[in-house]
């Protein structure tokens, strides 16, 4: 029991920090100092009692999770949803890993991207189709590479910026600078920077996908999920202030010049600067620049894959259920259809749109997450239920808030906010659906 709950913990942890941690976590901190840290645990320490809760609703009920929400919380519809912001999510996760994996092999961006998008997906197939009974310790390996990676990674990093900044002035200040900032007390915090916080705090604990849910379905009674949770919680934490460090050694050593200018970019922009990152290193072309690039590269596309396979299960489960296929079947469908959407997200204005539509509706596929948790009667009692409501509200209104900025956006935003209506529709037509399966 004890060998399972530590695999479990880790898979946790792998699922908690994706690609965002690397490309979303530092901009917080290095923009709003330890104001912006603070605003986060708060946030999260918040946040971080809705993956309990969404654990103990299936495993108490031993509902499978569509089960779960035809019979107790009479919704059906959200599963639906989930799993369709899910693929996009998942997709957009792959392509992201992927394509900073193929930035490190400049010769052909686009060939390399398309390879190892598909050598990506053949892995996950592997561990997910053939490695039946050893799946959960094979995402468990990967989630113990990846935090092996990252830890080598800072010290690695870490030692080649020090170096650098012995041999230059500017990087030595660009160092100087960009570490009086990740530990100032007096930067601004806007209402904007505040949102982006609550944001990155619905990422970092991988909610508005259903995953927790999920995982209830199979987790043994004996295990202590509040343990489990809290454990991959505060794993997590630490990872992303190991990240932010990751990145401010390696902006100092190869962009001293505008290394601030990081934290200012927007969502979509990110990719680039990581982009710009690995080019110079590349550029560099030396043994320790070489060894900074590939523990950077794949530590980035570790956090990717330990996020994107769980994902894909949780897909998985959730179409198996809905259409009464097996495993095999679900999850060659939603495979197939994140090839289909990573492939085409390498078209920048289609990647803008996708990767709008999950932004703007990130906050408001965790407030239907809680939607069971708030309708459930016998099964969590009433402290749930009102956390749930809470939690539901404060979605709401940051999905407000994203939304009508991005209709007042670019083109690109304001057709992601259009494309995202799929991501409603099954809770709309909750009614047919409660028909159909009744």
């Amino acid at each position: 029991m004890k060998r399972l709950i530590a695999l479990m913990t880790l898979l946790i942890v792998g699922y908690m920090v994706g690609v965002w941690t690397f490309l979303l976590f530092p901009q917080i901190l290095i923009k709003n100092g330890l104001k912006g840290l603070a605003l986060y645990l708060i946030v999260t320490a918040v946040l971080v009692v809705a993956p309990y809760f969404s654990v103990e609703a299936t495993r108490r009920t031993r509902y499978l999770f569509v089960e779960y929400l035809t019979k107790i919380s009479r919704f059906p519809g959200i599963a639906i949803s989930l799993a369709i912001f899910a693929i996009i999510g998942g997709s957009l996760i792959l392509y992201y890993s992927a394509s900073v994996l193929a930035a490190a092999f400049a010769a052909s961006d686009i060939l390399y991207l398309a390879l190892i998008l598909i050598i990506s997906l053949i892995l996950a197939s592997i561990i997910l189709f053939h490695a039946k009974e050893k799946t959960l310790v094979l995402m468990t390996w990967f989630s113990a590479v990846f935090i092996i990676f990252v830890v080598i990674s800072f010290f690695i990093i870490r030692d080649y910026s020090l170096t650098a900044s012995g041999k230059s002035l500017s990087v030595q200040l660009a160092l100087e600078t960009l570490m009086t900032h990740i530990t100032a007390t007096n930067a601004p915090l806007t209402l904007r920077d505040g949102i982006r916080i609550v944001l990155l705090g619905f990422l970092g604990l991988g909610l508005g996908y259903g995953f927790f849910m999920v995982m209830g379905t199979f987790l043994p009674k004996e295990a202590d999920s509040r343990k489990m949770i809290g454990a991959g919680y505060i794993l997590q934490l630490l990872i992303g202030i190991l990240v932010t460090y990751i990145f401010v050694y390696a902006l100092a050593a190869t962009f001293p010049g505008t290394a601030l200018r990081y934290a200012e970019s927007g969502i979509a922009d990110a990719l680039k600067f990581t982009k710009d990152i690995i080019g110079a290193l590349v550029a560099a072309r030396s043994p320790e620049a070489s060894r900074v690039l590939y523990l950077l590269v794949f530590s980035i596309y570790f956090a990717g894959m330990t996020t994107f396979i769980p994902l894909i299960e949780t897909v998985g489960h959730i179409i198996s259920e809905s259409t009464q296929s097996s495993r095999n079947t679900a999850l060659s469908i939603a495979l197939s259809m994140v090839l289909f959407l990573s492939m085409i997200l390498a078209v920048d204005t289609l990647r803008r749109m996708f990767l709008a539509a999950f932004f703007a509706y990130l906050p408001l596929m965790v407030a239907l997450e809680m939607i069971p948790l708030i309708r459930n009667r016998n099964v969590l009692g009433q402290d749930a239920r009102l956390y749930g409501s809470a939690i539901a509200v404060l979605g709401l209104l940051a999905a407000a808030l994203f939304i009508v900025k991005f209709v007042r956006g670019t083109v690109g935003q304001q057709l992601g906010v259009m494309v995202g209506v799929i991501f409603v529709l099954p809770v709309l037509l909750n009614g047919m659906l409660l028909k159909t399966r009744g």
